[in-house]
């Protein structure tokens, strides 16, 4: 009886939340594409969103990080520069712990990243990296951007790491880099052309054994170009990329 009760109660929530928001999606669907324009977008992207986030792929495999690397993801890492949630940056604590979980796995001497913007994620990288570790990221020209590039690690601790570079990706020499990082993390322009070429770089400066690491793979509201580029990259001969569960994060391992 009490099975039955609990059965028919779980149907009446179901029916009674269902009936709770579909104004809001009728609206939302039709009207709002009209009335509301922006309100319609938003909507949009948030259910994108979170369909990109908590469905597996269907491309790529998806994994853990525990998975990968047969050890448990702690349940937070002290990453103090992401303390603080921030526009336009990335303020997923799953991810961010992802990332950070990484690199303080595979224990990277030489980091290259694509694209530093305000350098949270560069500074979290020379936070957990060892003394000798030197960090290179690369970020347009100041002037042609609004963001204060960089300034995250400016005054730090560990921006003695840290290099930065100013270019162009597409501009710029990466010979010098070629088959010497332990880590590539390609968080540049998100355009499908810019997304292949640096990837192309970053499989060329990636050394055996190393790790490449895509930001924003499934991230469909806003930046499909890199899900683009990377199941085109996933499809080469050999390259095995792997989709973090619960994050917009693909993962190469050079083998």
């Amino acid at each position: 009886m009490s099975f039955a009760g609990g059965k028919i109660g779980a149907i009446l929530h179901l029916i009674e939340t269902y009936l709770a928001v579909l104004p809001t999606v009728l609206y939302r669907m039709t009207l709002s594409a009209f009335f509301d324009p922006k309100g319609c977008q938003k909507f949009v992207h948030s259910v994108l969103d979170n369909l990109d986030l908590t469905t597996d792929d269907r491309v790529l495999k998806t994994t853990t990080m525990s998975e990968i690397f047969k050890t448990d993801l702690p349940d937070e890492l002290n990453v103090t520069i992401y303390s603080k949630a921030q526009p336009g940056v990335t303020n997923n604590i799953n991810e961010i712990n992802t990332l950070a979980f990484l690199v303080k796995t595979i224990k990277p001497n030489r980091i290259f990243e694509f694209g530093t913007h305000v350098g949270r994620t560069t500074r979290m990288f020379a936070q957990l990296t060892s003394s000798d570790a030197k960090i290179t990221t690369l970020d347009l020209p100041r002037e042609m951007v609004a963001h204060d590039i960089g300034s995250a690690f400016y005054s730090s601790a560990e921006a003695s790491k840290i290099r930065q570079v100013h270019s162009d990706s597409m501009s710029y020499n990466y010979t010098p880099y070629y088959d010497k990082c332990d880590f590539v993390w390609v968080d540049a322009c998100h355009d499908f052309e810019y997304v292949m070429f640096d990837t192309n770089e970053a499989l060329k400066m990636c050394k055996q054994g190393g790790h490449i690491g895509w930001h924003d793979y499934r991230h469909t509201a806003w930046w499909s170009g890199v899900t683009r580029a990377v199941r085109k990259t996933a499809s080469k001969k050999g390259l095995k990329i792997m989709h973090i569960r619960g994050t917009t994060i693909a993962l190469l391992r050079k083998v």
